[in-house]
């Protein structure tokens, strides 16, 4: 599926050019749109120059929205998976990126929501291992990590829409609008989430604030 590796043209034999070379440089050339076209077409070599352009950001995006790299691979290959299958239902081919973004939001939330239940049921035994302090700088002060992990555990306790949207809005910088396109709901939906993320991180985050002053 998206590990597949075919070159659009056959190289002569004994070709200088490493062959990883003239993929890459072969790809750049063509803009996310000629690729969606010539992926529809059936050209596999397309879709894998799709995979490798976006795979770095949906997988740190999923990374942060879900907090735990085992559960990220999974639902990684499961968006490369349906965006390839259902490539045609693509309509503008400039907007890649945010169609990924769209498809790795919905299984997120499917991946958080499953986890919830497992969790109430007392099945869950897997640790966040990609927090919002785990992934911070090795630069940040030891108050920093404090607060990120106070407000992980908060986002922790959200329901699953309403982490997503305030992670996409407040870590990942999404405008509102944004948001609400990614998470496929209205503004008004959109806010109200993020507002609720705010709600809940905030005591935390002040509870943080005022250790750090007191220490």
């Amino acid at each position: 599926m998206v590990h597949r590796s075919a070159s659009p043209d056959r190289q002569p034999a004994g070709a200088a050019a490493p062959r990883e070379v003239v993929v890459v440089a072969a790809a750049e050339s063509l803009t996310d749109a000629d690729l969606v076209e010539r992926a529809r077409a059936g050209d596999r070599w397309a879709e894998e120059v799709i995979y490798r352009r976006h795979v770095a950001y949906v997988g740190w995006l999923v990374v942060r929205l879900i907090g735990r790299h085992h559960d990220a691979e999974d639902v990684l290959q499961e968006v490369f998976t349906i965006a390839l299958e259902h490539l045609r239902s693509l309509r503008d081919g400039t907007a890649v990126r945010a169609w990924l973004t769209q498809i790795a939001v919905s299984r997120a939330r499917r991946r958080l929501q499953r986890r919830r239940l497992m969790r109430l049921c007392g099945l869950d035994r897997g640790a966040d291992d990609a927090t919002l302090a785990s992934l911070a700088s090795n630069g940040c002060s030891p108050e920093t990590h404090a607060e990120l992990r106070l407000i992980s555990d908060a986002l922790g306790a959200l329901p699953a829409g309403a982490r997503i949207a305030w992670t996409l809005h407040r870590v990942e910088g999404l405008t509102l609008d944004e948001v609400a396109a990614a998470c496929r709901c209205s503004l008004a939906t959109a806010k109200r989430r993020v507002a609720a993320g705010d709600q809940r991180v905030r005591g935390p985050a002040a509870r943080a604030a005022g250790e750090a002053k007191a220490s």
